[in-house]
């Protein structure tokens, strides 16, 4: 019924778009809200349920009401509809890869909890060790918060002040992006242990990391990424399985509401920005970034991987980095219609690049793949380890991977999954233990 539903209402978004863009974003809108409301038995995918939360917050609502009101972003201008149907076609390219990934699986995957004689014949006890697990967390997080303060120019004073040097960008992840997130994760990590063991010492401990986390991610200088990517996994380990609706609603609130207000206070203000462009925010200038390269550059040669693997490279300095010629933001005719270069570009359409109109389809092939298994490591139940602390975070950082770009992406995504394995890590004593038999079987 659900995948029915699905390409039908790609069928329809698709025929709504042809008459006016508009109405093709207003159907992929309803088609989410479907999806959503179909996804909200607790075994179905947790993929699926952020993937169509991301959808309908940056892909439907907002480039539907951009069309409607001919909102112009960075100095470009109102775009055709022409381009603007263009773009709505990568998106129905891409949703559609992700739904064909996962014909044929059946929706409901949760695992099936232990029965309770099992789990009576066989307690649990924590590991003894030298130190306390939530006290190793608590000291990571503690270093990783005072790690902020050797660098202040990067975390205590608002981006996007006039006058102001531009940092490395290599300082800036060793010293902000990353101590921010251990801090984030460890918090997340002590959370789960304190509803777990509900101790007053791990309530504290929690309590403490979250104070830390408050002040170390404050909203004058820190991007929404690492927002989402620090507190999103908990939200995830706590409602993926449960009451999703709760967790679909949070990531439509923190994109549309939260994300920009903090944006309006980090750096809006210092340009005269107001909330009387709001919800008209650049925070979703997504659809219309891609319409605009559509209708202003001239169609590039097919990259055969070359622009995703240019993409991707984030991790290598900017001399070393791959393929530097086949990065679609630094083309003239892009860099001649657009006021700044730092525009959002989704992945799918550096996919587009690549392959054509295979690109958004494959790509959404192998991105569903991925999560795929990601889906079957969500369970509350599951210890607290490097890889289910990882699961998590990669489920988390989806939300602004599908925004783009994969170069703003990247950093925070990286930082986020060393900070994991971190946490998990230092919460490696968190595992149980069953209790040992007190006799040896008696010999025949």
């Amino acid at each position: 019924m659900r995948a029915l539903s699905f390409w039908s209402g790609i069928a329809i978004a698709f025929l709504c778009g042809l008459l006016e863009p508009a109405w093709g974003y207003a159907a992929v809108c309803a088609l989410s809200l479907v999806q959503l409301s179909m996804l909200r038995t607790p075994g179905a995918s947790v993929f699926l349920l952020i993937h169509y939360a991301t959808i309908l917050t940056y892909f439907s609502v907002a480039p539907a009401m951009q069309i409607a009101a001919d909102v112009s972003f960075w100095d470009t201008g109102v775009i055709g509809p022409v381009a603007h149907m263009q773009a709505l076609t990568l998106l129905l390219l891409y949703m559609a890869g992700v739904e064909a990934a996962r014909l044929g699986l059946p929706d409901a995957t949760a695992p099936a909890p232990a029965p309770a004689r099992a789990r009576a014949a066989a307690p649990e006890l924590p590991v003894a060790g030298v130190a306390h697990p939530a006290l190793l967390l608590l000291s990571g997080a503690v270093s990783a918060f005072g790690s902020l303060f050797i660098r202040p120019d990067l975390n205590f004073i608002a981006r996007g002040m006039p006058g102001t040097e531009e940092n490395l960008p290599v300082d800036y992840i060793v010293y902000s992006t990353l101590p921010k997130l251990i801090v984030l994760v460890c918090f997340v990590a002590l959370a789960i242990h304190a509803m777990r063991r509900g101790t007053l010492w791990a309530w504290c401990a929690a309590g403490l990391s979250l104070a830390m986390a408050a002040f170390a991610a404050n909203p004058v200088n820190t991007a929404r990424q690492v927002l989402l990517i620090g507190l999103l996994p908990l939200f995830i380990h706590l409602f993926g399985r449960g009451r999703r609706w709760m967790l679909a609603l949070l990531i439509f609130g923190a994109i549309a509401g939260l994300g920009p207000v903090l944006n309006l206070v980090s750096r809006g203000s210092f340009w005269g920005e107001t909330l009387a462009t709001f919800p008209f925010s650049p925070d979703f200038d997504a659809m219309y970034v891609v319409a605009g390269i559509l209708e202003r550059a001239s169609e590039p040669e097919l990259g055969w991987g070359r622009y995703l693997l240019s993409a991707f490279s984030f991790i290598l300095p900017r001399d070393l980095k791959l393929f530097p010629d086949f990065d679609p933001l630094g083309w003239p005719a892009i860099l001649g219609n657009f006021s700044q270069s730092n525009l959002s570009l989704p992945p799918f359409t550096t996919a587009y690049f690549d392959f054509g109109l295979a690109g958004p389809v494959m790509f959404g092939l192998a991105i569903s793949a991925g999560f795929r298994v990601l889906d079957r490591m969500v369970d509350p139940r599951a210890a607290l380890s490097g890889s289910y602390l990882c699961a998590l975070v990669l489920l988390a950082a989806y939300v602004p991977f599908l925004r783009g770009p994969i170069l703003g992406w990247g950093p925070f995504a990286a930082s986020g999954l060393i900070a994991a394995l971190l946490a998990g890590l230092l919460s490696s004593r968190f595992r149980p233990v069953r209790r040992a038999a007190r006799y040896a079987p008696r010999a025949a």
